[in-house]
């Protein structure tokens, strides 16, 4: 008896896992304003960093509607993270005045990720695969999904919305500022 229900059940898993899988493929292609998918992104990335070194810095951005936020900067020299600063803040609602409420540095070996604010101290290449395996996969049926490059490929926003939220639903990575070192 068990193996007619197992045989009964097997295609649906078989539907079951294919949908899955179309919606990562979906969200994998999905191509941002400056005209690269995920592994077009990805291909860029790979040629740029040995371009340059390997040596860049990008600033994580967090903002609420509210006006509260924080800016992580990490560097990066020669596939390393050498240095995270961070800065949380407040933008006025009456005036946009932005006022600064807590900073740090951290530019040891023994410093960095040593605070619990901000953006973890990860390279371009781990941001790359959070992506790919957290947030491209999300369902698209249940969730808007962004991915965007700034113009020479480099990833700047990879994540996404729930339909039917309303405030602070955008769960990922948003890059404000990239530059190469």
């Amino acid at each position: 008896m068990e193996k007619i229900y197992t045989l009964l059940f097997l295609p649906f898993l078989l539907f079951i896992s294919s949908c899955s899988l179309d919606s990562v493929r979906e969200n994998f292609f999905k191509e941002g304003e400056n005209g690269y998918n995920f592994r077009e992104s990805k291909a860029a990335w790979d040629d740029l960093k040995k371009k340059n070194g390997n040596s860049y810095e990008y600033t994580f951005l967090e903002e609420s509607w509210t006006g509260v936020g924080s800016e992580t900067t990490i560097i990066i020299e020669r596939g390393k993270v050498v240095g995270r600063y961070y800065e949380a803040f407040i933008i006025s609602a009456e005036n946009g005045t932005k006022t600064i409420t807590d900073t740090y540095e951290e530019t040891s070996r023994k410093e960095i990720g040593s605070h619990a604010a901000g953006a973890p101290p990860l390279s371009m290449d781990d941001l790359y695969k959070t992506c790919i395996s957290q947030y491209l996969t999300v369902d698209p049926d249940a969730n808007e999904v962004y991915f965007e490059t700034n113009e020479t490929g480099v990833m700047i926003l990879c994540g996404f919305s729930s339909y039917g939220c309303n405030d602070d639903c955008y769960v990922g990575i948003r890059i404000s500022k990239f530059t190469w070192r």
